[in-house]
């Protein structure tokens, strides 16, 4: 019987876990079996019709993205991860956009309506869409503007008064 989705995550953890208590030789070994694993996914991908069908289970599409065999360039999967933030992002009166990409690393604008700073929480999520969407990045460089600071004059508060 096949693993869900969770049971999946739930292992790479645990495996993460493991693999920080492993000693030089035992990372030695696990980088060869990762590269044999990663051999293996190529020659999966080069015999198959449609890679993108491989691509869009969860778990196979992150080891094809791991071994930089991912049919889908890393933007546009990032731009996928960013369109299904739209609901929590609008619930922030915030907006993404993906300014561009250069190897290891995409860059993000993150705007607020009005004069408010995206809060932390935001920001957060957004990266963690982004690496979860393209795990081989190493890097989300967001660029959020400062907010712009409001004056208020005392004949404003004058006519107000």
């Amino acid at each position: 019987m096949g693993w869900d989705d969770e049971r999946v995550r739930e292992h790479v953890q645990r495996l993460e876990g493991l693999l920080d208590g492993l000693d030089p030789g035992g990372h030695q070994a696990v980088q060869a079996l990762v590269e044999l694993y990663g051999e293996a996914l190529g020659r999966i991908v080069r015999l198959c019709a449609d890679p993108s069908t491989l691509a869009g289970d969860e778990l196979v599409g992150h080891l094809l993205a791991m071994h930089g065999l991912h049919p889908e360039a890393p933007e546009a999967r990032v731009r996928r991860a960013l369109a299904a933030l739209e609901g929590f992002l609008a619930k922030h009166r915030t907006t993404v956009e993906l300014t561009g990409a250069d190897g290891d690393a995409v860059r993000l604008r993150v705007a607020t309506e009005g004069r408010a700073a995206a809060p932390r929480p935001v920001l957060d999520a957004v990266e963690r869409a982004a690496l979860a969407a393209a795990p081989e990045l190493e890097r989300v460089e967001i660029e959020a503007p400062a907010p712009e600071k409001v004056l208020i004059t005392l004949d404003q508060v004058r006519s107000r008064a």
